[in-house]
């Protein structure tokens, strides 16, 4: 794997995983990092990743339920989502930031940005 130390959003893959949802991602050795961005009144729909997900709300709001358990999220707050466990989010009046991190890093999505975003001037 490249080595990424420093990245802007621009120089980092786009992925839209649900209708209002754009995130950034980040690959490292033993985890991945998606920086967020949910639209205002965006739902995401109960879904389960094979990873551990863990995720700290930076700005907005979101009300989010992790194994049929629901709770209210401010910015600062933080939540664990066990691999395999369902769970789904919705968001409230105003656009929400999240940054996740998935260990073991996700397979699933598209490759980091080469080291050549690192040396942008």
């Amino acid at each position: 794997m490249p080595k990424l130390y420093y990245a802007s959003p621009r120089d980092l893959p786009l992925i839209e995983p649900h209708p209002g949802v754009k995130g950034r991602i980040v690959h490292g050795q033993h985890a991945t990092m998606i920086v967020y961005d949910y639209a205002p009144k965006t739902i995401v729909e109960t879904h389960k990743h094979d990873v551990e997900q863990f995720g700290v709300v930076v700005k907005g709001s979101l009300a989010m339920v992790i194994a049929g358990e629901q709770r209210i999220l401010m910015p600062g707050d933080s939540f664990r989502v066990p691999a395999g466990t369902a769970h789904g989010a919705r968001v409230f009046e105003e656009a929400t930031q999240v940054v996740d991190v998935f260990a073991p890093p996700r397979t699933d999505l598209p490759k980091t940005a080469t080291d050549g975003a690192a040396k942008r001037p």
